[in-house]
Formats: C-alpha cells, structure tokens, sequence
C-alpha cells in the first residue's frame, strides 16, 4: 500500500504559486515605496512652488502683519492642474490669519523646515510650510508662517492608471498561471492517473496482453509508458510458459499417476487375501498419496484449460440450487465434524459450465468445513438480482487477517499452515479464476476470530 503522499503535478503548481505569489508581493512592496516616495517628492514640488507663488501676493499692513491679496486667486495658471491646494497664513501664536485650509483643520502644528503628513477628519495631508518674506528679505517678526496642503488622496489620483496598469498585469499572469496549472495536470497528472489504472487492472487482472498507450508530448512519460509495454511482454511470456509447462507437466504425471493408483487398489487384494496387515498400512499411506496427488494434476489441468482465453467451454442451463444442495449433501454425508448447514437458496438459472460450477461450490464448501470450529454453522445462499448471480458460504471459524486477504487467491498460498492442514492452496485461486472467466469475481468478508464469507459473483447474462 502506497503511502499518502503529494502528487509531483500538485506540487510543482503549488511551489511555482508560491514562488509567483512571493514575487508579485516583493514587486508590490518596491512599487508601493517607490511610489509612495514619489508622491512625496511630487507634493514637494508642488507645495514648495505654491510658497514661492504666494510670497509675490503677500500685502504687509502697517502692522507688518501679512495677508494675501485677490489678485493670486484670480490668477491663470499656465498648467492645467486639478489637485486642490490649500494655503493659509498663520500667526507667531499659530492661529489662522489668511488663507483657505481644510475643514476640520485647526493649524496648529509647529513649523518645520521639510515636508510632513499630517491627519485629521480621516483624512491625510501633505504640508510644507515656510517662513514669510518680502521679497528675499525675512521679516523682523519672522514668526508669521505660509502653510501649504494638499491631500494625499489628491497625490494619490495621479497614480491611478500605474496601478490599473499593475493589477490588469497582475491578473493576466494569475489567469495564465491558472492556464498553465490546468494544462500541466491535463498533460501529465490525467495520463499517469490513466497509466496507473491501466497497470493495477493489468495486475489484479494478471492479464498483460493489453499494452499501455500515451500519445502526449512529454519523453519521460513515453519512457515509462514503452518500458512497461516491455515488462507486459516479457511477464505475458512467462506466463504463457508457465501454463505450457503446467499442462505438459499434467498430462505427463496424469498417465503414471493412474497406473499407481491402479496398482495399489491390485496391491491391497492382494494383501487381503494374505491377510497382511503391515502391508495394508503401507498401501493405505500410499493409496492416499497417489489419490491426493491426482486432485492436485486434475486441479492443474483445469487451472491450464481456464488460463487459455479462446478456450471455449460448453454451456448449459444449471439451477444454481440443484448444485449447491448435490455438493452440500455429499459434503455433509462425509464431514468429519459436527457441523451444522444453514440454506438460504434461490432457484436460479444460469448459463454456464456445470463442471465448474460444482468446482466452485465443492471448494467453498470444502474450505468453509475446512476452516469451521467443531460444532460450527456453515451458512450457505444463492440467488440473484437484476445483474448478477450469486454463490455465498460462511464460515464461523478463525477468519482471515487483512494482510491474508490481499494474497488468498494466489496459487498455491496458504496464509496459516494450521488451517491448511490439507489442499494445495489452489481452490480459491481456482473459485477466482472461473469467476473472472465470466465476467465475475470473489467478495471476502472476513474477521479474525469471527469467521469468513465468500460471494462467488457472476453477471446473469455472462455470454
């Protein structure tokens, strides 16, 4: 079982996020200083130079207290600008004298030589202020101050198309990155989903005849897409060895095999008539052997038959009920335990082969005996719904750990050598294979200490 890990795709298009998010707010941050610095310097400019403009309207009184005459309101500016600029006079005692200042402004604040912001209303203003003067000379009361505000706001406007400009940017990149994400999970992340489904129905199926496709840009996956295709051919090979090997080897035992049986059976009357109980024993033992040993060829043989897919079996109308009550009768007639049958059975009429149909239900039972507690119930149930057929046995005996589970229908595994005191480990293999034979397959539910329940499963219309 694979580990619950991050896709490459998912996290190379979260990096690569993050890497964009971090650039476009280092990015963000240099624009907003220098911008802020900017308008800094741009109300600077524009403040210092209204200063300078009052000073040729200031009118003096006798008093010599300063005050700014009509004619600098009425004046044409030579450049069209729509910042509002606010510039008043104040006294030495900081109270308002001339001017025009901003609602809620009460001027007091102490005079400086460089531009400062200050807030009130909430709202922001840049102010410069700057001693009065006639001309280039300072007053002897050089206390009375011009103030000149403009609100940052105003500032601010000018910068608006930099900033549509920086987010129109910022939302073209964030839509291509989106592009690029969807297309990288399509090229890549869709075809390795595709891939990987393809090689884990390949191995649950232990079918490698099917070879894997990928016609995307990208080399590596073709790579890996042609190196599989290449382990398909060479594990198809072996298999197909393995079955010839296995049908040869049967078929040259199956001969050899009968003829021993055959003699034991002669041997046995034999010793009967001599009355010789040692060598009874022994032909017993070996009589035994020989008759195992047959199940086991005619086991192979028919695993071989299944393995071949133009292999063509004949097919009957079977009542799933008959079958399952014949093999249970006879399966019962010869238990050694006290076991107990429970039925729950269906008529159901199914076109198959017989002979592996009693197959499957001898060695579901056989197993279900097999595996129960003495005293034990074995529950069995057929019947069938508007797809499929079924065959289900239960077990109340030791059950089947979740690491067994994944290896029971491999040939020849025994998951406990106590349960398995006989057979070969094929039944279950072979109960798998005749299901996948007809489109089927083989449900475990299984406990440890509570017992176990096997669904043979075939689609009613199998042909």
């Amino acid at each position: 079982m694979l580990k619950k890990k991050k896709s490459l795709v998912t996290y190379t298009i979260i990096m690569c996020g993050l890497i964009m998010t971090v650039g476009i707010a280092c990015l963000l941050f240099i624009q907003n200083s220098i911008v802020k610095d900017d308008m800094e310097l741009q109300a600077y400019e524009k403040l210092s130079q209204e200063t300078r403009q009052v000073r040729r309207f200031l009118y003096y009184d006798q008093s010599k207290t300063p005050s700014i005459v009509t004619e600098y309101y009425d004046r044409d500016e030579e450049l069209e600008n729509d910042d509002k600029i606010y510039v008043f006079l104040k006294s030495p005692d900081g109270d308002f004298i001339d001017g025009e200042m901003p609602d809620g402004c009460s001027g007091k604040f102490p005079y400086q030589s460089d531009i400062d912001v200050i807030g009130f209303n909430g709202a922001k203003y840049y102010i410069l202020t700057r001693k009065a003067k006639v001309g280039l000379k300072t007053l002897e009361n050089d206390n009375f101050v011009i103030c000149a505000m403009v609100a940052v706001k105003d500032i601010k406007a000018n910068y608006k198309v930099l900033w549509y400009r920086t987010y129109t940017v910022i939302g073209v990149v964030a839509l291509f990155f989106i592009l690029f994400a969807i297309g990288l999970k399509r090229l890549v992340a869709v075809p390795m989903k595709e891939l990987n489904v393809a090689i884990n129905r390949s191995g649950q199926n232990l079918d490698f005849t099917e070879k894997l496709r990928y016609d995307g840009p990208f080399l590596e996956l073709d790579m890996i897409t042609e190196s599989n295709n290449n382990l398909y051919d060479r594990v198809q090979r072996e298999f197909e060895r393995q079955e010839e090997f296995n049908a040869n080897v049967s078929h040259e035992l199956r001969t050899p095999v009968a003829v021993m049986h055959a003699q034991c059976q002669l041997s046995r009357e034999i010793a009967e008539k001599n009355n010789d109980h040692e060598m009874l024993e022994s032909i017993a033992v070996f009589e035994r052997q020989t008759t195992k040993m047959k199940g086991l060829i005619e086991q192979l043989l028919q695993m071989s038959i299944l393995d071949k897919n133009n292999v063509n079996l004949s097919v009957e109308d079977v009542d799933l009920l008959d079958v399952v009550e014949s093999v249970c009768d006879d399966a019962e007639y010869i238990c050694k335990k006290n076991i107990q049958f429970c039925y729950n059975l269906v008529p159901t009429v199914v076109k198959v082969n017989m002979n592996l149909i009693v197959i499957v239900v001898s060695n579901l039972v056989s197993n279900a005996i097999k595996y129960s507690n003495e005293g034990g119930t074995v529950e069995v149930t057929c019947g069938s719904d508007s797809e499929n057929c079924y065959i289900s046995v239960r077990d109340e005996g030791r059950g089947i750990s979740k690491e067994q589970k994944n290896r029971i229908f491999e040939s020849f595994y025994r998951a406990d050598t106590v349960r398995n005191t006989e057979g070969f480990g094929l039944g279950l293999s072979q109960v798998m294979k005749i299901a996948k034979h007809y489109g089927g397959t083989v449900q475990v539910d299984s406990e440890v200490g509570k017992g176990s329940k096997f669904t043979f499963i075939i689609p009613v219309d199998n042909g």
